[in-house]
């Protein structure tokens, strides 16, 4: 006689063969933190967040609380560490990607940084922010002090994938100043305007590609 198991008893059996010793189960992927630039507020990320969550992502954009690249790092730790995040993706978009550069290289955190992206990001600054205070964007100033501290030593250090995407159209940020020396992925666009960068479609897919594991552009050394 062919016994028929009843559904909890089946499904207890599942669960029991999913769980058995040896088995492998997929680790989900890291969630993704979205960091805003200068002046910028997390409403700048809508059609990034959905494009991502449509993909099975969990993403929060952070607010951050100031235009100081050092304050906004501490606050990208606590803002992981209110969360319970234990592994991350970062995307900065412009300045946002020197706050989260700095929360990778300078902030200790038990929080590990499988890939930081960054999009029209002024790696090594533009000379129009050295009119600011330090304090208000002035950190971006090439000659600043912030930067010369970040870019001293490896520009990509540890285990993290780094990717910059950067594009020739970029009317504030040029393309010499976007990307990283180092072990980076560089991914060079056109046609699309600073502040659009985080909107474009094509940009998305290539954030995505990076955040999984891939370099869709150039590995530079």
């Amino acid at each position: 006689m062919v016994r028929v198991l009843s559904v909890p008893a089946a499904a207890l059996l599942a669960v029991v063969f999913l769980a058995a010793p040896g088995a492998v189960l997929a680790a989900p992927p890291d969630p993704v933190l979205l960091v805003h630039g200068y002046r910028g507020n997390p409403s700048s990320w809508a059609d990034m967040e959905a494009f991502l969550q449509a993909q099975g992502r969990a993403v929060e954009a952070i607010d951050l609380p100031s235009e100081d690249n050092v304050v906004n790092a501490k606050a990208i730790s606590t803002f992981l560490r209110d969360r319970g995040w234990t592994r991350v993706d970062l995307i900065g978009q412009s300045m946002g990607g020197l706050s989260a550069r700095h929360f990778v290289k300078s902030i200790k955190s038990p929080v590990t940084v499988d890939a930081y992206v960054s999009l029209g990001t002024p790696q090594y600054g533009i000379w129009t922010a050295c009119v600011l205070p330090s304090w208000y964007g002035g950190q971006m100033c090439p000659t600043s002090r912030f930067l010369r501290d970040l870019n001293a030593g490896d520009d990509t250090p540890g285990k993290t994938a780094w990717t910059t995407i950067y594009s020739t159209d970029d009317e504030y940020v040029p393309v010499s100043a976007s990307r990283l020396d180092g072990g980076a992925c560089h991914v060079q666009v056109s046609g699309v305007t600073h502040n659009y960068m985080d909107n474009d479609p094509a940009i998305m897919a290539d954030v995505l590609a990076a955040i999984d594991g891939s370099c869709p552009g150039e590995m530079r050394s």
